[in-house]
């Protein structure tokens, strides 16, 4: 069994091993869903890790 990713873009799960692409970004392999994830991580890649976990605590 392989592991899946999370493309930080879309927030997909995804094979590494059928990514549409990779980027690296601070010493870290980035693997996207499509081109166009890829694409919109390249142009600002803070944008997307600095996104808080899907249940952070907002109030």
């Amino acid at each position: 069994m392989t592991g899946t990713v999370r493309d930080p873009v879309c927030g997909m799960d995804i094979d590494p091993a059928t990514a549409a692409g990779t980027s690296e970004y601070k010493g870290q392999t980035y693997y996207f869903c499509s081109l166009g994830c890829k694409k919109s991580f390249d142009k600002d890649p803070e944008k997307y890790l600095a996104k808080p976990d899907e249940h952070a605590h907002h109030h």
